[in-house]
């Protein structure tokens, strides 16, 4: 009996094993969709850096460049 308990309980932690790694529809499209929005903010952190660069370069009353 211990020895049917023993193979039951190893024939159960592989297929959990050999189930887990299995990679799903469900996990590439989270794994895409995941990619999609970090690729998104390196764009949009990118936009902000040169709208700073921008404005910085700006002209305002304290420059020396302002027309009175």
């Amino acid at each position: 009996m211990k020895r049917v308990c023993l193979i039951l309980a190893g024939l159960l932690l592989v297929s959990m094993v050999g189930l887990g790694c299995e990679q799903t529809s469900h996990g590439r499209y989270r794994q895409m969709t995941h990619r999609r929005v970090v690729d998104a903010d390196i764009l949009g952190f990118n936009d902000d850096v040169d709208a700073a660069i921008l404005l910085s370069e700006r002209p305002s009353h304290l420059s020396q460049w302002y027309h009175q």
